[in-house]
């Protein structure tokens, strides 16, 4: 898409992330699914740096259809008891959504694994 395309997406993680305007997640997620790859990156690091603001946005998504394998997988970067929570969630259906959840959490569970007691 272009400069101008990167740019809105660049603005909008910096408004999620600082003070979570909805309307800059709404862009992000868009982002993240658009063919563009340069704004799929910009968004999904957007996404990810924001850390558990952003399961409430892959929440949404999911409520509203628009969740995908690649958001959830997402879900595994961001870490923590409520994205395992809803990787959880997410495993339990079928498709390739749950698979993606199952294959996060195996993730989440070999690099827990790693983490020396303690």
């Amino acid at each position: 898409m272009g400069v101008g395309s990167s740019l809105r997406v660049i603005g909008a993680g910096v408004a999620w992330r600082t003070v979570g305007i909805e309307s800059a997640g709404d862009v992000l997620l868009a982002a993240f699914a658009s063919d563009d790859e340069q704004d799929r990156m910009l968004a999904g690091m957007s996404i990810v740096k924001a850390g558990e603001r952003s399961i409430s946005l892959i929440e949404k998504a999911r409520s509203t259809g628009r969740v995908t394998p690649e958001l959830v997988r997402l879900l595994a970067d961001i870490g923590g008891p409520r994205s395992k929570a809803l990787l959880t969630e997410i495993a339990t259906g079928t498709g390739a959504v749950a698979t993606a959840a199952t294959q996060s959490l195996e993730l989440l569970e070999q690099i827990d694994s790693l983490d020396p007691p303690g």
